[in-house]
């Protein structure tokens, strides 16, 4: 009898060894009432060994909420903790309103959930389950309405035409955070401030976000191609809308011109009224966007007394001019001229023309002197102009030369 009792302990001792280990142990939640607006549930585990562990909800009528979609965890003796105030991944209810958005994460409407721990690895698993009860949770969206992008397409190199664009939209409730970038293939994102109007930030209303490509910073834009605008909206509890549209970037580039070499042919050094100083430079479109421009075009000759607006132009955003200048001048590069000829130098797009990347245009003009000036001699000089951005200090004040001028 000893002997078959010894051997039965020996078969036992045997199995036990051979019997699989808690994937997952010292599980707990607490509380199990949770009024989601005001606390939040803490569960734990403990993992003695890596596993793919998944958490789940599942209502009175079976349908089942993913709180933490399975993911692989490393063992370790320290507890794992995770914090759960109702909102879950994104469902559908029956009855549900079709969303002008998609929603991401959402909070779960009152009521009694079975909740699911799953650890899984090499064909094991092991579930742990619990009940929670919710009540009095904020189910209401941060819903966004009325999301438009505007032009949907749009040229970030500062030429006054389709520069910048202006992203719209509603917030239905105030937020935590209302984030909006730009995103292309690889997933690279690019962030848009909010252009501040009369709402405040995050709060429910009308809100406006403004994009230029970053090139008013100075920095390059993305490059030409169709991205991708999201907006996303997350409340307090952390519940999480998104909308996307759309853009289109083309002409996409910090636009850089110079008078190449500094260098300005002058005619004369000496002139005696009614005969006209000239100049003669070049151009140069030193980047990957076309330079846009208008007239009065090369060859145009002033007299003293004219302007470029009294020539029928106006200083327009963004276009780009070469211009000449002179000492006691009562208005800043006076005499203007576009930076090539259309058709030659020059190619049209829509109703504008533009010296196209990496090219170079010869440009000449002439100032009819007919009136003495204060001090003679005095110095003439050309700049590059961007008109209602800047004049680059490489392009301001070139070549600056002295000239006579006599009476006759």
């Amino acid at each position: 009898m000893a002997s078959r009792l010894l051997i039965l302990l020996t078969l036992l001792a045997l199995l036990s060894g051979c019997a699989p280990h808690a994937l997952v142990k010292e599980v707990s939640f607490s509380p199990t009432v949770l009024s989601p607006n005001a606390k939040q549930a803490k569960l734990t585990f403990r993992l003695p060994r890596d596993a793919v562990v998944g958490i789940e909800l599942h209502d009175a009528q079976g349908r089942a909420y993913t709180f933490r979609p399975p993911v692989p965890l490393h063992g370790r003796r320290l507890p794992y903790t995770v914090y759960f105030n109702g909102v879950v991944e994104a469902f559908s209810l029956p009855g549900d309103p079709t969303f002008p958005y998609t929603v991401r994460r959402r909070m779960l409407p009152d009521g009694r959930y079975t909740w699911r721990l799953t650890a899984d690895r090499a064909g094991q698993r092991q579930v742990v389950s619990g009940t929670v009860r919710l009540q009095d949770a904020d189910t209401t969206l941060p819903g966004i309405r009325g999301f438009s992008i505007y032009p949907r397409t749009f040229s970030p190199n500062q030429d006054g035409v389709a520069d910048r664009v202006r992203i719209n939209m509603e917030l239905t409730k105030d937020v935590d955070s209302l984030v909006v970038y730009l995103q292309d293939a690889d997933g690279t994102r690019r962030y848009i401030p909010e252009d501040e109007q009369v709402t405040k930030p995050n709060a429910a209303g009308w809100h406006t976000f403004d994009y230029d490509g970053g090139i008013d910073a100075g920095s390059e834009p993305p490059p030409d191609g169709t991205y991708t605008v999201y907006a996303t909206a997350q409340d307090a509890l952390g519940q999480v809308v998104m909308v996307s549209d759309t853009l289109t970037i083309v002409h996409a580039g910090l636009p850089m011109g110079y008078i190449q070499n500094g260098e300005v042919t002058y005619n004369t050094s000496v002139i005696t009224l009614g005969q006209s100083l000239c100049f003669t430079l070049t151009v140069e479109n030193d980047s990957r966007t076309p330079l846009r421009t208008t007239g009065p075009w090369p060859g145009t000759t002033y007299h003293s007394d004219e302007n470029f607006n009294t020539l029928g132009w106006s200083e327009e955003s963004g276009v780009f001019r070469v211009g000449l200048d002179f000492e006691n001048s009562l208005r800043n590069y006076p005499y203007r001229w576009g930076i090539g000829r259309p058709g030659v130098d020059l190619v049209q797009e829509g109703r504008y023309w533009y010296l196209p990347p990496h090219h170079t245009a010869v440009v000449t003009g002439c100032l009819q002197v007919d009136a003495l000036p204060p001090n003679s001699p005095l110095y003439y000089w050309t700049g590059l102009i961007h008109e209602d951005v800047a004049i680059a200090r490489v392009n301001d004040h070139v070549a600056p030369h002295r000239v006579s001028v006599l009476a006759p």
